[in-house]
């Protein structure tokens, strides 16, 4: 999807969708918020911008960080998640705030501390001209941290409702080009290291994260629900056609194995916590 197609997107039913299921998209995404603030080491007094902020959950826990004398500062392209974003900082009287913008083309003044983004930079139709343009909005010793999804092979959690879905069809859906814009766009790391060297930025650092995530959902039907609704390759099961109820019947199946004695659904996934600086 080009950028144009993406802002379509998420103004549509899909940021509808994520922004009933925000609490348990941010459950389910938290040990990676966790990992790129532990990585940019943010620290009180600072500016940050947190790009393809969505429902603001990583923008409100840098805002905590920085504090009062610092500022927090989300953007994203969905005006639902914006507007649920706002809703949650009144909510919790904390002093971020959120922009619509697209942040291939942002400039924000004062310029940033530091950059950081929970799997929101995978989008970018051009993405060396995405990344130069988000330099601008740092400071020369400024820094950037982001999450981005390791290759659909390693994410178990992710290729289950594909695979639940393949022998259900006539045809298998014809698969992205490698790169192209998309949850898994980045699951090369050194084409991410040469875009971020092509968009001058400096010293890239790019580290593995490997583990289980826990998927929504209190037992096998209700995790196998929410992947056929919103995991990443969700919308590509859909348009290929799938029926979708035979698909949830067979996700649970392949589900139920991963199952813990709670009932709930643990699953391996991979990312990458990438790291770079303006100079």
């Amino acid at each position: 999807m080009r950028n144009s197609e993406q802002i379509d997107y998420w103004n549509g039913k899909a940021g509808d969708k994520w922004v009933l299921n925000a609490e348990r998209l941010d459950a389910l995404l938290a040990p990676f918020a966790d990992e790129v603030l532990k990585t940019v080491a943010l620290n009180a007094g600072e500016r940050v911008l947190d790009v393809g902020c969505g429902a603001g959950a990583l923008t409100l826990q840098a805002a905590l960080q920085v504090g009062d004398k610092g500022s927090a500062v989300g953007i994203d392209v969905s005006d639902p998640l914006l507007k649920l974003a706002r809703q949650r900082a009144s909510e919790r009287n904390v002093a971020a705030s959120f922009e619509r913008a697209d942040a291939a083309q942002f400039q924000h003044q004062p310029v940033a501390d530091a950059i950081i983004s929970r799997f929101g930079v995978m989008f970018f139709d051009d993405p060396i001209g995405a990344f130069s343009s988000l330099k601008n909005n740092l400071k020369p010793e400024g820094r950037m941290t982001f999450a981005c999804w390791q290759s659909l092979a390693v994410n178990d959690w992710a290729r289950a409702p594909l695979d639940a879905a393949l022998p259900l069809l006539s045809a298998p859906p014809e698969p992205p080009p490698a790169g192209a814009p998309g949850p898994f766009a980045f699951a090369d790391k050194d084409r991410v290291a040469k875009i971020l060297s092509a968009a001058d930025w400096q010293r890239i650092e790019i580290h593995p994260w490997q583990g289980r995530i826990m998927l929504p959902g209190q037992n096998v039907d209700e995790a196998a629900s929410f992947m056929v609704e919103l995991g990443p390759v969700a919308r590509l099961v859909a348009d290929a056609g799938a029926d979708l109820l035979k698909v949830h019947h067979t996700l649970s199946t392949m589900l139920a194995p991963n199952a813990m004695a709670d009932g709930r659904v643990s699953m391996p996934a991979a990312a990458w916590i990438v790291s770079a600086r303006a100079a």
